[in-house]
């Protein structure tokens, strides 16, 4: 369960006031996204929001606060926007694997790396290396990844390859990297979560799904659509499938069709 928080600035004339007076400043409403509950609060105000009542309202799901807008609690109140690192990170791997597919052989044919400093993310791993004719991992945790190693390319004939460094990463097409790293450089297109050091050429992130007309009706107004899904896809008793694919993203923060990414590959496929 999460808590989506509208804060609808208004002037108060006398009738609002009063309305304020009869149903309290947050207007509290049940919903659901894809089977998965959430609370959408309604914070009516003229001036700041009112974060001491706002706190008090959400209980337990203090640090479970998804804002539509821009704006963000205070410290102190409680209050803690939620970030949903693992929806983020098999976003961008799923972002890694609808590229190869729309490369076609070209995909088939591509040597890919994947940056898991910690481990955590073998999952990403298993279904790169399936699309590719080559992924190259490099990560501190190589133990996460043996068992992983040998499922792969005996059971499937994938290929994986474990580096000791990012330098052994320097022939790859592009690199995917689902979780926030320190400040380093790949000569390569880098498709990362959000808040990452990792840079690429270029660097490629605030992924956008692709949704149905349908389902976007079924947002609330002005909501960051990942930040959204991941808390609903976490938190929600339901896991909905990652199928819905990437829209758009940021290429060194210039907005940019997720279909134009392939062109930022053609030097080094032609190299």
């Amino acid at each position: 369960m999460f808590v989506v928080l509208t804060v609808q600035r208004e002037e108060k004339g006398v009738l609002a006031r009063a309305g304020e007076w009869l149903r309290g400043p947050l207007e509290v409403r049940r919903k659901s996204f894809l089977g998965n509950g959430y609370y959408h609060i309604i914070d009516h105000t003229g001036g700041r929001p009112h974060w001491e009542l706002l706190s008090r309202a959400v209980g337990k799901a203090a640090t479970r606060l998804v804002i539509a807008g821009e704006e963000e609690p205070p410290r102190g109140s409680g209050l803690r926007l939620y970030d949903p690192s693992v929806f983020a990170g098999r976003m961008s791997a799923m972002a890694g694997v609808q590229l190869l597919r729309e490369m076609g052989e070209e995909g088939r044919r591509a040597t890919v790396a994947l940056v898991d400093e910690d481990g955590l993310f073998s999952w990403c791993a298993g279904e790169l290396a399936r699309r590719c004719a080559l992924l190259r991992v490099y990560t501190r945790r190589p133990d996460r990844y043996a068992a992983l190693c040998r499922e792969l390319m005996e059971g499937l004939g994938a290929s994986l390859l474990l580096t000791d460094g990012p330098e052994g990463l320097g022939d790859c097409l592009f690199a995917v990297s689902p979780a926030p790293t320190g400040v380093w450089k790949l000569p390569m297109p880098v498709l990362t979560v959000d808040h990452s050091g990792i840079q690429g050429r270029p660097t490629l992130n605030r992924l956008e799904p692709a949704l149905s007309p349908e389902l976007r009706e079924q947002l609330p107004p002005g909501v960051n659509v990942p930040l959204f899904l991941g808390a609903a896809w976490e938190t929600g008793l339901r896991r909905f499938p990652l199928d819905m694919g990437v829209c758009s993203c940021r290429a060194d923060g210039r907005l940019v069709d997720f279909s134009q990414v392939p062109a930022f590959l053609s030097p080094r496929i032609k190299a």
